[in-house]
């Protein structure tokens, strides 16, 4: 079969052989997610030659860098060549004799064809009404978690109705693929997100199967899979594997009555080509957060009670990629994915060039990370020129690291930021970074050795740290809830950049708040041993933590007689 001939694994072959109208792929790394893009591209080339399909993103940035390189991997796999077979961003020289589309095109810049004419047509979110085009054949979107699914429902989806004659009911040979759509996604963290997993609930209606607990519980027995793994106890191991396996019979894909195939899949469902050893391998050198969530696909749980009320609509942004630059890389390189896969903060529009960077490290025993921010003068979600306090990235690294992790992490974020102009940072100190330090005699702490690499880097390093011990999460708790109600002009507009701060925010939607003796704490339950949720999960939230407090905490005690209810 050409599935094997060309490695397809489990998840991607059940995408092919089911063949339905429509499709929505929740897949984690590891499965190969973004090579089904290019299956379905080659196979609308075979079975819809003429037909214009939609490629939409929250900016052209994003399909660029994220969607793109590995599209045309997996296209150069299957045997069709860049400008031979298809080309990207022009119209296509008579020289090649290309077909052209039914429908009329006007401008090529985003724009791909193939030789017998079929099209893909790059859609941007970035602003209103620039996803318009025109009458579509077939929806596609990578990473769909990040769309604005209101605009989407609006602007692209009504424009998925044409040719008809061709390819649907008025056609002698009517194509099931004709005016579907596929949805491939990581999993969604927020609760904004969550429209996704709605297109799953067909399981529950329609054959009485509550997927989603179940997946969580193999996800849970998978846990124990490679903890038995590491033991050594063969027959734990082959308990629980069969186990999953029972499970997973009891949520065998199918499609919907309305021709839509819901599919989860994780690492496990490619480990014919994985292999067990790199499960094993990346659950000792991630934290369990990234892990879970990145490779197991766990299905993140909201907190309804939580420590931090964020809202997508007032504090979140997927789109700030500086689109003209990586446009420029791109036309530039003539599409080379070696150069659209080299990110740099050159990429990232949020990132201001004559501002420092504020970092705030986090130190763990799995994990060592720096949370990225700057004050800013434009606001990315409502975008309006307004003082916005802006985290704008996160960088970490884990135990697997070839060289010392502090050292590791600083030469990572001096990578990505070599192009920043102002080479000055503003570094905030936390406690136990201060106290911390290798067991070498006289060595210096995890801070010092840090600002002292920022240092050799070129990097002039100004130090920060909060007053006095760690303050008391009431008080915190106080802060964060004045600060993100956005109601007091005393307080900071806080915003985050969703797409690269995604741990960041997976675990500040997974802090509880609790009621202890009249004051207000962070639950810190899952640091207990069996609980599902790490004590890992609280880093990313707790360097953000620090940095505001820091900052901001003098203003908790301009509002202190002020009642906050716990709940909004």
């Amino acid at each position: 079969m050409i599935t094997e001939l060309i490695g397809l694994n489990g998840p991607q072959q059940l995408s092919v052989i089911n063949g339905a109208q429509s499709e929505v792929d929740i897949h984690g790394r590891g499965t190969g997610k973004s090579y089904i893009i290019g299956w379905e591209m080659n196979q609308l080339v075979r079975t819809m030659p003429r037909s214009v399909t939609s490629i939409t993103g929250r900016t052209f940035g994003q399909i660029y860098t994220r969607t793109l390189p590995s599209t045309l991997k997996f296209l150069e796999r299957l045997g069709s060549e860049k400008d031979k077979d298809f080309v990207i961003g022009h119209k296509p020289p008579k020289k090649l004799g290309f077909k052209e589309p039914y429908e009329k095109i006007t401008k090529y810049e985003n724009f791909i064809t193939f030789s017998n004419g079929t099209g893909f047509l790059m859609l941007s979110q970035e602003r209103q009404g620039s996803a318009r085009g025109p009458n579509l054949d077939r929806e596609i979107v990578d990473e769909a978690l990040t769309l604005n699914k209101q605009r989407y429902d609006e602007e692209v989806s009504p424009a998925n109705r044409g040719n008809e004659e061709y390819f649907g009911f008025k056609s002698p040979k009517r194509i099931k693929q004709h005016h579907g759509f596929r949805y491939v996604s990581s999993m969604p963290y927020t609760r904004e997100q969550s429209w996704l997993l709605r297109y799953g609930d067909y399981y529950m209606k329609e054959a009485g199967i509550p997927l989603f607990d179940t997946w969580n519980r193999i996800v849970k027995l998978q846990l124990q899979l490679i903890e038995a793994h590491k033991a050594g106890d063969k027959r734990l191991f082959k308990d629980i594997w069969n186990e999953t396996v029972r499970l997973k019979k009891k949520i065998a894909p199918f499609v919907s009555k309305d021709g839509t195939l819901f599919t989860l899949a994780n690492a496990f469902d490619n480990i014919q080509n994985l292999g067990m050893s790199y499960i094993a391998r990346e659950y000792d050198k991630q934290n369990l957060l990234t892990f879970m969530v990145e490779i197991l696909n766990w299905v993140v749980d909201q907190i309804e009670d939580c420590y931090y009320h964020l809202d997508s609509q007032t504090h979140i942004y997927y789109d700030a990629y500086n689109d003209g630059y990586i446009r420029g890389v791109a036309e530039n390189s003539n599409w080379d994915v070696a150069q659209l896969e080299n990110e740099n903060c050159l990429f990232d529009l949020d990132c201001d060039p004559n501002r420092p960077l504020e970092i705030v490290p986090d130190w763990g025993s799995k994990i060592a990370l720096f949370s990225v921010a700057q004050e800013r003068n434009f606001n990315f979600v409502t975008k309006i020129v307004e003082p916005v306090d802006c985290t704008i990235n996160e960088v970490f690294v884990k135990t697997d690291t070839p060289g010392v992790m502090i050292d590791d992490l600083v030469d990572k974020v001096c990578k990505y930021y070599a192009p920043h102009p102002t080479k000055r940072i503003v570094y905030f100190r936390d406690r136990y970074g201060d106290s911390k330090q290798p067991n070498a005699k006289n060595s210096k702490t995890y801070n010092e050795q840090a600002i002292d690499r920022f240092a050799k880097h070129g990097w002039v390093v100004e130090t920060r740290v909060h007053k006095g011990q760690e303050p008391p999460q009431h008080d915190k708790y106080l802060l964060w809830m004045n600060i993100l109600k956005g109601k007091d002009p005393r307080y900071p507009k806080f915003i985050v950049n969703g797409r690269k701060c995604k741990y960041t925010l997976i675990s500040m939607n997974n802090t509880k708040v609790i009621d202890k003796d009249g004051k207000f704490e962070k639950d810190k339950s899952s640091e207990r041993k069996n609980s599902i949720l790490p004590e890992e999960a609280t880093h990313f939230g707790d360097a953000v933590d620090k940095r505001i407090w820091t900052k901001y905490g003098h203003l908790i005690n301009l509002n202190s007689s002020t009642f906050i209810s716990p709940r909004l």
